[in-house]
């Protein structure tokens, strides 16, 4: 059986620029941005670990407080 391909070309786009932002922090100031990202986009972390995998769609909502709480553009 073949398997589906699950992951939307756009949410995989938004995905490597979150994925990428992460992984130019230091350890402990990502995971302190991702916490404070999921606090402001009021989601639990098992969602923003789908967003972050390109599993789902970041709501535009999401898009602007995680633009806010990383200082500039990233979405």
């Amino acid at each position: 059986m073949e398997q589906k391909n699950i992951k939307n070309p756009k949410n995989v786009e938004n995905s490597v620029k979150l994925r990428t932002y992460f992984r130019s922090l230091p350890i402990e100031q990502s995971q302190e941005k991702a916490r404070e990202m999921i606090e402001a986009c009021k989601v639990p972390k098992s969602t923003f670990n789908n967003w972050r995998a390109g599993l789902s769609r970041i709501p535009e909502l999401a898009k602007d407080k995680i633009n806010e709480v990383a200082g500039y553009a990233l979405l």
